[in-house]
């Protein structure tokens, strides 16, 4: 058994499980709030008579991804500079909690409160994972990380799921099934966040220490960034996998955004949405745990290939359900069996794609510049999020089909950017960067 043990020989382990427990905190707001139910809650309860929902939904979240574009390489210089990877890790992680818990007052037609709570929570879970990733190469060697990127993403999902039979079982004990009387699950989001943030509070430890450049703050930051920025030609590799996050992380976003909206125009309701993003789920874990056991061995470009392929395959398939669906006599009684199997590759996708794409940048970062690097990770992925506003416009004005055509096409124009990525000419550079901080060899 021990030999099947993903993390068996990677030093640290107590560090490297009190990192997981903020992987697994997060997943409240990553599944309840953005994937699940607050979509649905937001475009039926709160902006019920407003048209072009799918569009405000995408905006809004678009506006905390703009902010977060913009505080993230600043705020991930600056963490290096002082050595406050932790401290904003924990301190962003504790108010998206709070603020989570608040979005359990929003009531019908509350639109401006709605987008008071969830904006900032948003930001500061998404920038939270900035500060997340940028542990990775403190806690792993270089040939380590897909195995430690990829098991902590799969018990993440792993817990995703225990909290869908939670959800379920709660909709069908307490009659919570419509849409507005989900507010107490946005609470229970909030406190899961919390309770599991403590672990990493207590125990996660920073070895990087401070740099104590002259200078405040922001002009450190500013001056470190600008640095980075000029730098981009000796790591044109890892530029050239971010343009490349951009793109397919498009796709990404969308499936995150309207997973569950599009699920539930398909014909699944209540439970059975619940039972088909489950789906999802254990779908990404299997992805997440397959990255773990082959990225390091079949390689990060190519391990991103072949997960790119699947979801261009995906993604047309889907066009094409939905294309038929529209034609038939009686949509509502097509037959939804496709959609679980379209489901499973979707989430198959999502959990691995996410995880390579976190190690693979991990593997193409130097050592000395982890927060800084991931702050630009961070601000090139979310920036992906503006880029559902062109799926949710086609959505509203041409439907779902044409949506999912402009989805396929940001998966494959990644894929093309993917394939100039030279994955050794990247990793040298990046070894060229200095030294990473020393690994703990205990627990």
């Amino acid at each position: 058994m021990r030999r099947l043990y993903p993390l068996r020989g990677v030093p640290g382990q107590g560090q490297v499980w009190s990192w997981i427990s903020f992987d697994v905190a997060n997943q409240s707001f990553t599944l309840l709030i953005n994937t699940l139910l607050f979509p649905l809650f937001f475009r039926d309860v709160v902006a019920a008579g407003v048209e072009s929902r799918d569009t405000l939904w995408s905006m809004v979240s678009a506006a905390s991804m703009l902010l977060v574009v913009i505080a993230s390489p600043i705020a991930g210089a600056m963490a290096d500079d002082r050595a406050w990877k932790k401290r904003s890790l924990v301190i962003t992680g504790l108010l998206c909690a709070v603020l989570t818990c608040g979005l359990g007052l929003v009531g019908p037609g509350q639109l401006a409160l709605a987008i008071a709570l969830y904006i900032p929570a948003n930001f500061m879970f998404s920038i939270g994972e900035n500060f997340l990733a940028s542990f990775l190469p403190e806690l792993a060697g270089r040939e380590d990380f897909g195995r430690v990127s990829g098991f902590s993403w799969g018990i993440a999902y792993t817990a995703a799921l225990l909290m869908l039979v939670g959800t379920a079982v709660a909709m069908t004990v307490l009659g919570l099934k419509s849409p507005e009387q989900w507010r107490p699950f946005f609470v229970a989001a909030g406190v899961w966040f919390g309770l599991f943030a403590v672990p990493t509070l207590l125990f996660l430890r920073e070895r990087a220490t401070p740099a104590a450049t002259p200078g405040s703050l922001l002009t450190v930051g500013f001056r470190r960034l600008a640095q980075s920025l000029r730098n981009t030609r000796k790591h044109r590799d890892l530029a050239t996998l971010l343009v490349a996050s951009l793109l397919y992380g498009a796709g990404m976003n969308v499936i995150i955004l309207f997973a569950s909206i599009l699920a539930s125009e398909f014909g699944f309701k209540d439970q059975e949405l619940v039972v088909f993003v489950g789906v999802i789920t254990i779908a990404g874990v299997v992805g997440t745990f397959a990255t773990t056991l082959l990225q390091d061995r079949l390689g990060h470009r190519r391990t991103t290939l072949i997960l790119l392929v699947v979801w261009i395959v995906t993604a047309l398939a889907f066009a094409a359900y939905s294309w038929l669906r529209g034609r038939s006599a009686s949509p509502a009684a097509y037959p939804l069996w496709p959609l679980w199997v379209l489901g499973n590759l979707i989430g198959f996708g999502l959990g691995s794609l996410g995880s390579a794409n976190r190690a693979f940048v991990g593997y193409l970062t130097p050592p000395a510049k982890a927060a800084e690097v991931f702050g630009l990770w961070g601000m090139i992925f979310k920036l992906a999020a503006v880029l559902t506003i062109p799926f949710a416009i086609a959505k509203d004005r041409w439907g779902t089909t044409v949506s999912l055509l402009v989805l396929a096409g940001f998966v494959l124009a990644g894929l093309l950017v993917t394939l100039l990525v030279d994955e050794k000419r990247g990793a040298a550079a990046a070894a060229e960067g200095g030294p990473r901080p020393g690994i703990p060899s205990g627990s």
